[in-house]
């Protein structure tokens, strides 16, 4: 299995991908949030919706778990005035995330190195806590929960994008058919289970520009054309296991 932490360490320690870039913005359009240099399939709907669900009040405490380089996290606060905790497995990351937030001017901010299991966050901290496109990665879905649980607020939200598969992708910590038993087990109520608009032709096709263009990639990144290649056919096979994207909000019972 994968060293994650190594693994994203050196991902967000090199430059952000501009073919990536490019494909994802011939793919998704106005739908792809290009200023917020994200590392996801997260869409400017996904996000608008985040913050309207995380009813929050300005000053009000906003975890991002999983933040990678900080933008989904920043653009929710920017908008809710809230103050914003990232976490993340990768210091390279959080030293990107703290640049941005000084480019977005969103002052009320820190970011933690910290994993799903472990955020260090005290319990009850957070009046709404979201994650966007990286729960895949956590190694225990129920502990993930659980661990939302602690450091949220009774009554406070939980917002996420991930995924539901029907089978074990390749290469990837253990996957569920459906999150939303682990969720009412650590204490929420689920509030909305929603499918995102689009989500499999969108990554299929993405995937698909990805590797017409793969010679670019590996050039812009200094790896193996054929490696990169081999990585990407393997993407697509794992997307074809998922079920469903959602976008998932919950509350913490009292």
């Amino acid at each position: 299995m994968t060293d994650w932490k190594a693994a994203f360490t050196t991902t967000f320690g090199a430059p952000a991908s501009a073919v990536s870039a490019r494909i994802w913005a011939e793919v998704y359009g106005d739908e792809y949030p290009a200023e917020l240099d994200t590392y996801s399939f997260v869409t400017r709907t996904d996000l608008r919706r985040i913050a309207g669900e995380a009813r929050l009040e300005p000053g009000g405490r906003l975890a991002d778990i999983g933040c990678g380089r900080g933008g989904p996290g920043l653009w929710v606060a920017a908008r809710t005035y809230a103050t914003l905790t990232g976490v993340d497995i990768a210091e390279t990351a959080l030293a990107s995330a703290r640049r941005r937030a000084e480019v977005m001017d969103v002052e009320a901010t820190e970011f933690l190195v910290g994993d799903f299991q472990d955020t260090g966050l005290d319990d009850a901290s957070f009046e709404a806590v979201m994650s966007v496109d990286a729960l895949l990665f956590a190694p225990d879905k129920r502990r993930a929960c659980e661990e939302f649980a602690r450091i949220l607020v009774p009554g406070g939200r939980l917002l996420v994008t991930t995924w539901d598969f029907d089978g074990q992708p390749v290469n990837r910590p253990p996957q569920v058919a459906d999150h939303r038993p682990l969720l009412e087990a650590a204490g929420f109520d689920v509030l909305s289970y929603e499918e995102t608009p689009d989500w499999r032709a969108r990554q299929r096709r993405t995937m698909e520009l990805s590797l017409a263009r793969v010679e670019e990639l590996a050039e812009e990144s200094g790896q193996d054309p054929a490696q990169l290649r081999a990585s990407l056919e393997q993407t697509l096979r794992n997307q074809d296991l998922m079920t469903r994207r959602v976008l998932m909000v919950a509350s913490r019972r009292n």
